[in-house]
């Protein structure tokens, strides 16, 4: 048992494989918060539709971060599938459908700016909404590379990232964004539920939000960092 905490909360973990408490090693802390246990169903939620057995100790660690969200959407908090940088301590979320190059494009952003970039989270990091601002925090749970750092930064903008032969990068208005970034998400299938996601991703889609379709250069960099900062050093 041990207790984490994320996005300024604390939950106590009751875990049945060491790989849970090695994950989450940048974010131990002392005290104790809301329990967190997963049941023999749920991890084989975990592991379903799948041909390849899972390590049990990795599905452990999903339905973990699972019920953590379930908790933190009451405190409108949101889990949100992006790769998450800050630059110059403003944060910029990198979204699009799986396999599209988040990590290959923030990759490049880190090679371009050096000690500048702090990434966040590349893959699942968290979304806190309050009245004027929307922060990213890191978690544990950071996609392949493992790709995190256990802060915090006020989000600035967000990208859409499309695969192209061609960088074009156009403004998105808040009614085409929101249907994208809804489906970046952990959503639950309740009405109240969804009705509150609704609300948050309405939130974010008022950001500045571009449209980038790119290929693998820093001149797709160059072109986004200019339409995010307005070219400021």
């Amino acid at each position: 048992m041990f207790t984490i905490q994320l996005a300024g909360h604390k939950f106590t973990i009751d875990n049945q494989y060491p790989y849970v408490q090695r994950l989450c090693g940048d974010y131990l802390t002392d005290g104790l918060g809301v329990p967190i246990s997963v049941t023999a169903r749920e991890l084989a939620f975990e592991g379903q539709p799948s041909s390849y057995r899972w390590p049990e100790g990795y599905l452990e660690s999903l339905a973990v971060y699972r019920k953590i969200c379930r908790i933190l959407r009451r405190e409108d908090i949101l889990l949100f599938h992006c790769s998450a940088l800050a630059l110059d301590g403003r944060a910029f979320l990198f979204t699009g459908p799986s396999g599209v190059g988040k990590s290959t494009h923030t990759r490049l952003w880190r090679q371009r700016f050096g000690n500048r970039i702090v990434t966040i989270n590349d893959d699942k990091p968290l979304l806190s909404f309050r009245p004027h601002a929307i922060t990213v925090y890191g978690t544990p749970w950071a996609g392949k590379e493992g790709l995190q750092t256990n802060t915090m930064a006020q989000v600035a903008g967000v990208v859409i990232l499309h695969q192209g032969t061609k960088n074009i990068l156009r403004p998105v208005t808040c009614q085409e964004a929101f249907p994208i970034l809804l489906q970046q998400t952990y959503r639950e299938n309740s009405a109240d539920e969804m009705r509150k996601t609704m609300d948050l991703v309405a939130q974010l889609a008022q950001l500045p939000v571009f449209s980038l379709t790119c290929t693998i250069s820093q001149d797709a960099v160059s072109l986004a960092y200019q339409a995010l900062t307005g070219g400021k050093r």
